[in-house]
């Protein structure tokens, strides 16, 4: 049987896209090794948010009293909070189940090889559906994998990737945490809120290398007065059997100190998956970044496209699923391109960070002349009332036309209010055009209004904090 289209992987690339080819009239069949909805919604955004939510729940009864509330005997209990966990997963993927049979995709549960560029080879646990699946088009999207870092004693029992950290038995009473991005820094808030000792290590000078300055050092304060023990400048020399479990050498300055925790989180990024010397058959160029593509998502052969982690660009989900409609439509005649100038990244900690466009950083390190702007949560008439007064808005317009190039939020729904700075960027907005906008009264949406306010005159609720 041909098919119009094969998708290798059903993760959020490789779903999106399977859907977006099918309303596109496409006969499609899309191919998962394990659980439909790929790392995002099995070991990754979903479990991990959820988790994250209980920890906030747990943190937001130790402060009632502040309300006026006062509970006797509060407790937690682990396994219902793992319990949840394993339901929330569950729940969206038989979500995803059904979306795939309305559109009519055929759903296959095996591993494809490549035959040749049109031909995929389906393995599956029934030796009887073993066959050949040729399509016209074809995309890939295996995802990522965690990746381990060459560190002696990295493969010691205790020593876990973010896949084991979510499937733990308890709560530990330590753990170390290799890597202070995104990944590292969340599950710091997940432990730590539960009462874990918690260490993060990081090589880079700072934690969260790829925020903005302002979001590294305000979280870097919050991440403390949480009680999470911070080591940056520093390098992994060993992890080794230790009184209370694992001993992680590490070396600062030139100085070493030993640390012991019971586990030994990895969180230092994560790998494409894909078998070079398969792709090298069929001629599909690849880096160990990951497949190479242009702006169409499609690779070096026609009519095979790339999606997602697998192509090691802007490894968010989000972005994933973006490309996924990019190549479905170019797959079937269309001219869609990828742009990466204003995808928003997200971290959920507590408070949340979420950021679009250039850092700082970014702009003094390519010379650009710009005005910021930041406007401090305190200062929020919404988030003073909900107990909530951590955090802050910059925005970042050039200096001339006054166009908005960058937005960094942190505080409570950083992650839903990054939007009106993505819009903003995508759209050409200037700090006029945003401050112009009514924004609604009593909300955090203000402390947006303000900021931009501040780009180019005065701020109403705070004196301006222009540079």
């Amino acid at each position: 049987m041909e098919y119009q289209l094969c998708v290798i992987g059903a993760g959020t690339g490789g779903y999106v896209a399977a859907i977006k080819a099918a309303q596109l009239g496409a006969k499609v069949i899309l191919i998962e090794k394990d659980n439909l909805g790929g790392v995002c919604m099995n070991k990754g955004c979903i479990p991990t948010k959820t988790l994250l939510k209980s920890a906030e729940k747990w943190q937001d009864l130790q402060k009632l009293e502040e309300f006026g509330i006062f509970v006797e005997g509060m407790a937690y209990d682990w396994q219902k909070v793992m319990e949840r966990k394993n339901n929330v997963v569950y729940q969206m993927r038989k979500g995803l189940e059904q979306l795939i049979k309305l559109n009519k995709i055929e759903l296959v549960v095996g591993k494809a090889t490549f035959v040749d560029k049109n031909t995929v080879h389906l393995v599956t646990d029934n030796p009887d559906d073993e066959r050949d699946i040729v399509a016209k088009k074809i995309i890939i999207a295996t995802g990522s994998e965690p990746s381990r870092p060459p560190i002696p004693g990295a493969d010691l029992l205790g020593v876990i990737t973010s896949d084991e950290v979510l499937k733990l038995d308890e709560i530990p009473g330590s753990m170390i945490i290799i890597g202070a991005g995104a990944v590292g820094v969340e599950f710091a808030g997940i432990y730590a809120g539960f009462g874990c000792m918690t260490t993060v290590v990081e090589m880079a000078p700072t934690i969260l290398p790829l925020c903005d300055v302002d979001m590294q050092k305000r979280m870097g304060l919050v991440l403390r007065k949480q009680h999470i023990a911070i080591k940056t400048g520093a390098t992994v020399k060993s992890i080794t059997r230790g009184v209370e479990g694992l001993a992680v050498t590490i070396e600062s300055k030139g100085k070493e100190e030993v640390l012991e925790a019971e586990k030994v989180l990895l969180a230092a990024g994560r790998r494409p998956i894909f078998v070079a010397e398969e792709l090298d058959r069929i001629g599909v160029s690849h880096t160990k970044k990951g497949i190479t593509v242009n702006e169409k998502m499609e690779t070096s052969i026609p009519g095979i496209y790339a999606v997602g982690d697998v192509t090691g660009m802007s490894m968010f989900a989000h972005s994933a699923s973006h490309q996924g409609l990019i190549a479905a439509v170019n797959a079937f005649e269309g001219e869609a391109v990828m742009h990466y100038e204003a995808i928003p990244s997200c971290i959920f900690t507590q408070p949340e960070i979420a950021q679009v466009g250039m850092t700082e950083q970014e702009c003094k390190e390519t010379g650009r002349q710009v005005v910021i702007s930041k406007f401090n949560f305190m200062a929020n008439g919404k988030a003073v009332s909900m107990g909530e007064t951590e955090g802050l808005v910059k925005l970042i317009a050039d200096e001339k036309t006054h166009k908005i190039v960058g937005c960094h939020i942190m505080g409570a729904h950083a992650s839903d209010l990054i939007m009106e700075g993505l819009i903003a960027i995508q759209q050409g907005l200037t700090a006029e055009n945003l401050a112009d906008c009514i924004h609604p009264h009593p909300t955090l949406s203000e402390a947006v209004g303000e900021a931009a306010m501040g780009l180019f005159g005065n701020m109403i609720h705070q004196v301006s904090m222009r540079k």
